[in-house]
């Protein structure tokens, strides 16, 4: 068998493959006898036709028989000849048998990229474990407290920043109704009535709020706000809205006092002490989680700076899509027209781009490095695994095993696997200095 390989951009090879006449004859000879065997043909008992008239009447299967079992073998044979790291066949094309009997074909395959693996045995990263302190855990303590808030009507000033308005308002542009004007524009901006809205800066649209303080109860007031132009909503970005707003209320809020019975409401069996100490130990926990998943990224953003290499572009394109799917259902989940979406449809397709190649890097990289350290895969890992993800996803076990078996899905999940072990190893290699700002931040105390 005759090989000639020619290596192209985004990890592309070609290969060249003859076929020599020996071996086809001797293959068409095999296919030939088994068709023989099991063909049925009028007049003749299963397997005594003549192999003269098998040849004749069935050559076009049998044709298409040797010819797909020879690419299946032959390529293979090539593949491994040239020790190539083979990720999918791209296409075969140009496949003959020739007057000469000999098959010539043209393969194209999908490869791994070629790159050397830098040093990971000491990866520098600075990186600060967050300290858990009071303020935090009182944090914490107060969205407890906040389901159990009171409200209290004010009666003897006015409208203030901290205090909940009960409003009724509606906004306009030139006099038009902003339900009429921009029928996309949400709810919240378009007006309500008899609607509770805390008093602050970052309350509807940036000035809303800060317009009404110092209103009174029953006191109407006008105003306009003028959007910035690069408001993430499109259809009302520059434009002048004008707002009507008559204040109904003024109520303030207080929180209860966390007393060991509200704690034990919270938390039966435990007094407020002990929860303080139970949250305490979860920011605590949480804070760790957050160190080792740092390491992770720092682990990840060492090797990509040391690493640059052609990737497999089909692969790329086919993170790339999903990446873009996530970004449209998150921006839409925030309001996002897609007007503003196909308006910055540049902006988002480079940066899914980049984020699709160092996806790509990234895990070609841990994977090499898996190989290197025969990191191993095993039963017991794949099945944790799947028991995770029907847990996650709240689907039956046998349900999701059947998904995954269906789908192929088992292979690549073997390879998250074994790209996770990989990163924990990396880890475990980041040395971690404090940040210059955190470490300096006693003394200049």
């Amino acid at each position: 068998m005759n090989v000639l390989v020619e290596n192209q951009p985004n990890c592309l090879v070609s290969l060249q493959v003859e076929l020599p006449a020996d071996r086809v004859t001797r293959e068409w000879q095999t296919v030939a006898e088994q068709f023989q065997r099991n063909v049925r043909i009028p007049g003749y008992r299963p397997g005594k036709a003549p192999k003269s008239l098998v040849d004749t009447r069935f050559a076009k299967d049998i044709k298409e028989e040797l010819t797909n079992r020879l690419l299946r073998e032959s390529l293979n044979e090539a593949i491994k000849e040239k020790n190539i790291q083979v990720i999918s066949v791209s296409q075969v094309e140009n496949v003959e048998i020739g007057t000469d009997n000999v098959l010539r074909y043209r393969a194209t395959v999908v490869t791994a990229p070629d790159f050397e693996l830098p040093d990971y045995s000491s990866i520098p990263a600075e990186i600060a474990l967050e300290e858990v302190n009071d303020e935090h855990i009182q944090r914490w303590v107060d969205q407890l407290r906040e389901p159990h808030a009171t409200y209290t009507p004010v009666e003897d000033r006015a409208l203030a920043f901290g205090d909940y308005a009960v409003v009724s308002y509606e906004g306009k542009i030139d006099g038009t109704p902003l339900a009429e004007a921009i029928p996309t524009s949400p709810q919240q901006l378009q007006g309500r009535r008899n609607a509770w809205i805390f008093i602050d800066e970052k309350s509807l649209l940036p000035g809303f709020c800060a317009a009404l303080v110092g209103q009174n109860v029953n006191e109407e007031r006008t105003f306009s706000l003028e959007l910035p132009a690069d408001f993430p909503i499109a259809d009302l970005a520059g434009k002048k809205v004008d707002y009507t707003v008559t204040l109904h209320g003024i109520n303030s809020k207080s929180l209860p006092e966390f007393t060991d019975e509200l704690a034990a409401k919270l938390d039966p069996g435990s007094n407020a002490e002990q929860v303080r100490t139970k949250i305490r130990e979860q920011l605590e926990q949480l804070a760790q989680n957050q160190f080792e998943s740092n390491k992770r990224q720092a682990a990840v953003k060492y090797l990509l700076s040391k690493v640059e290499c052609e990737l497999p572009s089909n692969i790329v394109e086919r993170e790339m899509a999903g990446i873009l799917k996530d970004i449209v259902r998150e921006n839409q989940g925030r309001g996002v027209s897609d007007e503003e979406l196909r308006n910055h449809q540049d902006e988002l397709l480079g940066a899914a781009q980049q984020s699709a190649r160092d996806r790509v890097r990234t895990n070609f990289l841990l994977l090499r490095i898996a190989e290197k350290e025969k990191i191993e895969v095993g039963e017991q890992d794949i099945a944790q695994r799947v028991y995770e993800m029907a847990a996650r996803y709240e689907i039956p076990v046998k349900k999701l095993i059947k998904d995954l078996q269906r789908r192929e899905g088992f292979g690549p999940l073997r390879e998250q696997i074994l790209a996770g072990k990989a990163l924990d190893l990396l880890a475990a290699n980041v040395t971690v200095t404090q940040p210059a700002a955190t470490a300096e931040a006693p003394a200049n105390a």
